[in-house]
C-alpha cells in the first residue's frame, strides 16, 4: 500500500506575494503646507475671519485633518504661516539707485499688483479683521505690512535727507495716502472688474504717486517746532 505523504507547509518564501493594503484615512502628501497656504488664504479672503477653521482648510485643501492639526495650533498660526509664506514668494522691487519717484512707484506698482492677483481679497480683509480681532490677528497684519508702502520709511527719510523732498516732509501721511489710496481703490471701485484694475493698474499707480508728489513740492512745509 502506497503511504500517504503530507505535504510541507508552505514557507514565506513560496506564499503568493499579497497586495499591500492601504490603511484607511487620506495619503500623505509632501506638499501638505504649501497646499495647506493656498486654502486658508482662499477661504480667508472668501469668508473672512469668522469662515476660516482649520477643518475647513483640510477639507479644501484635499489634507487630512491630523496633519493640519499636527503642525498649527489653531487658525491664526496657520494664517500667520500663510501670509509670511505668500510674502517670501513675492519679490520685493529692486529698487537700487533709485530716485524717490521711481522708488515710490515700483513699490506701489508691486502692492497693486498683489493685492488685484489671487490673494488679494485675503489681504484686503487683514484691514478688517485685525481691526476686529487686533489681539489675534495683529502680528499678522504686521507682517503684510511690513513688505507694503510703509516698509519704505527709511528709504524716503533718506531722500528728505538728500534734498529729492522738503525738509519736514511728514513720511508716514504720505506712504499711509499711497498704501490706503491703492488698496481703497480696490476694494470699493464700483464697476471696475479685477481684470480691468490690472489694465489700468500702471496708468493708476503712475497718477497717484505723481499726486502725492505735486501736493508736498507745492505746499511748503512749515517747520518742526
Amino acid at each position: 500500500m502506497t503511504e500517504m505523504v503530507a505535504a510541507a507547509p508552505p514557507t514565506a518564501a513560496s506564499r503568493p506575494t499579497e497586495p499591500q493594503r492601504r490603511g484607511p484615512g487620506r495619503p500623505r502628501h509632501a506638499d501638505t503646507e504649501p497646499r495647506a497656504y493656498r486654502s486658508a488664504l482662499e477661504i480667508f479672503g472668501r469668508r473672512g475671519w469668522s469662515g476660516l477653521t482649520l477643518d475647513g482648510v483640510a477639507a479644501h485643501a484635499g489634507i487630512g485633518k491630523s496633519s493640519i492639526y499636527l503642525r498649527w495650533n489653531d487658525k491664526g498660526e496657520l494664517l500667520l504661516d500663510a501670509v509670511r509664506d505668500l510674502q517670501a514668494r513675492v519679490p520685493a522691487p529692486d529698487t537700487e539707485g533709485l530716485g524717490i519717484r521711481e522708488l515710490l512707484l515700483a513699490h506701489a506698482r508691486a502692492r497693486a499688483d498683489l493685492l488685484t492677483g489671487a490673494y488679494g481679497p485675503a489681504l484686503a480683509n487683514l484691514c478688517t479683521a485685525a481691526a476686529a480681532n487686533p489681539d489675534v490677528l495683529d502680528e499678522i497684519r504686521k507682517v503684510d505690512l511690513a513688505r507694503g508702502m510703509c516698509a519704505l520709511t527709511e528709504q524716503v527719510e533718506e531722500a528728505v535727507r538728500r534734498g529729492e523732498l522738503a525738509p519736514g516732509t511728514a513720511v508716514g501721511p504720505l506712504l499711509e495716502a499711497i498704501e490706503g489710496s491703492i488698496l481703497v481703490h480696490y476694494l470699493v471701485n464700483p464697476t471696475a472688474t479685477v481684470p480691468e484694475l490690472r489694465a489700468g493698474l500702471e496708468g493708476y499707480v503712475t497718477a497717484l504717486v505723481d499726486h502725492q508728489l505735486r501736493t508736498l513740492r507745492r505746499q511748503p512745509v512749515p517747520a518742526q517746532p
